[in-house]
């Protein structure tokens, strides 16, 4: 019966992220430079939209290059029977590119994800056609755009981010100008779905602790009531010092266990609440320093600082992972991080239940929950010193494409695989936080420390918003109304 729950499940799940990454739209017979188009009959993971390629495009590219960050997109050379489904899939999605195009894609990985930008950079400044697409992280890539180093959506035609395969709002709530885009962002990278914001928990501590049920945190997030203050009331209603000494510590029961600053960031960001807004030029105009803002951060501040049920972990083993050992031991009942910590082995191999929730939001008029997509996600980009861009935006949009049939769905079988999913309501919160996921303007660009506030704040241990946003705001503000001057003078 087990067996047949969970593949109902992952078909179910598959149609759910199929939904989650874009709404039906209406395709056209012609595209914009004239040529006949032929639809590609979409798979059963996604039968919302077609591909529209011009039939036999052909370029001068035999071999097709793209750099990306070792581990992110890189394909394996060849199939093997060793391979987990989303290597797989990862091969298929590859060779039925190639296919289409008739061109060998070549993967040059940067080791480390800290030297891609350097890599970039050297490459498109020497005007060498070196590689086709880049993919590198967020907090790197929003760099190289504010240099002019990508080519933007209007001189890249088949690229057509109304399709499902591309996330359009995140797209243009993360670009300076909403209609100048540079960045390719969607199925192209499943690391998209992995680095989204979410929040776990340990069923069976819910159950011994608080006396409660999955059902009961689901009705809430239904409710709309799973906010930052009911967050806090159920991990202070944890703390049991377990081994009895008297001293706070990692043998403990805990409400919350997490490493470093980013928790608290994340949580910030994914509060409903809009740091960024437009202006009537299309601009970013930051609305950070309210009233608002600053009740919020006193909210987070009395969860990290001033609760004993909330355990900071060390970093003992090098790994960054002593979080996520306390919470697979059944030793925390929230741990809030990324989805993709449910590969990793702490988490993979725990004996307890698990669920998953999005984040919580900041008061209950908040409309709807916001899943933060952190900074070290892969964008895509096309470097301006491509000589065939018309071609390459066809290969992207293909890409991106055969992403979405293959490694999409891959990902989250295999992730689900590892423990056993319970009831459709499980799969109704990840739809939620996956249909929710986004990233404020604020948060991917540091705009000289004012991008960072929150974290100056988490470092203080302390409320001191007020002090940390005026010692960045001139600078930050200076550093947008320079981009905003440079991209103008550019136009």
């Amino acid at each position: 019966m087990k067996h047949i729950r969970r593949l109902s499940l992952l078909l179910a799940l598959a149609m759910i992220f199929t939904a989650a990454c874009g709404e039906p739209v209406d395709t056209a017979d012609t595209d914009n430079t004239g040529d006949t188009t032929v639809p590609v009959e979409a798979t059963s993971a996604d039968t919302e939209a077609q591909l529209e390629v011009p039939d036999g495009l052909t370029s001068n590219y035999e071999v097709f290059s793209i750099l990306a960050v070792a581990g992110t997109v890189s394909s394996l050379e060849e199939l093997t029977d060793d391979m987990n489904v989303l290597q797989q899939a990862q091969y298929e999605r590859t060779a039925a590119v190639e296919e289409r195009f008739g061109i060998d894609i070549r993967y040059v990985d940067v080791s480390g994800w800290k030297n891609f930008q350097g890599q970039a950079r050297q490459s498109i400044s020497s005007g060498s056609d070196d590689y086709q697409l880049m993919f590198g992280c967020a907090s790197q890539q929003v760099n190289l755009i504010n240099e002019g180093l990508y080519l933007p959506h209007d001189e890249l035609p088949y690229v057509d981010i109304n399709k499902p395969w591309w996330n359009k709002e995140y797209i243009e709530s993360v670009s300076l100008h909403e209609d100048e885009l540079y960045l390719l962002f969607g199925d192209m990278t499943y690391n998209m779905l992995q680095r989204t914001c979410c929040v776990f928990f340990n069923i069976n501590l819910l159950e011994e602790k608080l006396n409660m049920k999955p059902e009961d945190l689901y009705d809430l997030v239904y409710a709309g009531e799973w906010t930052i203050d009911k967050f806090t009331e159920l991990v202070s209603a944890v703390y049991e010092d377990a081994n009895g000494n008297t001293i706070n510590d990692e043998d403990d029961i805990h409400g919350l266990t997490y490493l470093g600053q980013d928790p608290f960031n994340w949580m910030a960001f994914s509060s409903g609440l809009e740091y960024t807004t437009r202006d009537e030029n299309g601009y970013p105009h930051i609305n950070v320093n309210t009233e608002t803002t600053i009740d919020m951060l006193d909210k987070l501040c009395a969860l990290f600082f001033n609760n004993e049920s909330v355990f900071k972990t060390s970093n003992a083993d090098g790994t960054n992972r002593d979080f996520a050992k306390l919470f697979g031991e059944g030793k925390a009942l929230f741990c809030v991080n990324r989805f993709f910590i449910a590969d990793w082995e702490q988490v993979r191999v725990m004996t307890d239940d698990y669920g998953i929730l999005p984040m919580p939001k900041y008061s209950e008029d908040i409309d709807g929950y916001h899943s933060t997509v952190e900074s070290l996600v892969q964008w895509c980009t096309v470097p301006v010193t491509v000589v065939d861009p018309v071609y390459v935006s066809a290969v992207a949009e293909a890409f991106a494409y055969e992403s979405r049939q293959r490694t999409t769905p891959a990902y989250y079988e295999t992730t689900l695989k590892l423990k056993n999913t319970r009831d459709d309501a499980s799969i109704e919160m990840i739809d939620m936080i996956m249909s929710g996921r986004d990233t404020d303007y604020l948060y991917i660009n540091p705009l000289n420390g004012l991008g960072n506030v929150f974290k100056t704040v988490f470092k203080a241990g302390q409320n001191n918003f007020a002090s940390a946003y005026a010692a960045v705001e001139m600078a930050g503000t200076q550093a947008l109304a320079d981009l905003i001057e440079q991209y103008e003078e550019a136009n």
